[in-house]
């Protein structure tokens, strides 16, 4: 049986969080080209996946923001 062999020095931390740095940066830009759409629950609209709708303002049972009525002006730009 022969022995394995040993490392001769301790890898610096800097050194393993750059690696894993560069994984999470390449895993994120591969999620970020994938574009899923869905739709939405409420109002039947197509949407992003896992992002809030944009016709009714509405993500799963939380309503996120409130939707303005297109053609009507809004009240922070007449103040």
């Amino acid at each position: 049986m022969s022995k394995k062999p040993t490392p001769s020095k301790k890898q610096c931390p800097s050194s393993t969080g750059s690696r894993h740095g560069t994984y999470v940066r390449n895993s994120r830009k591969r999620m970020q080209d994938e574009l899923v759409l869905d739709t939405c629950k409420k109002c039947g609209a197509t949407k992003r996946r896992h992002f809030a709708c944009k016709e009714c303002g509405w993500y799963g049972d939380k309503k996120i923001f409130d939707v303005k009525v297109k053609g009507t002006p809004s009240q922070e730009i007449q103040a």
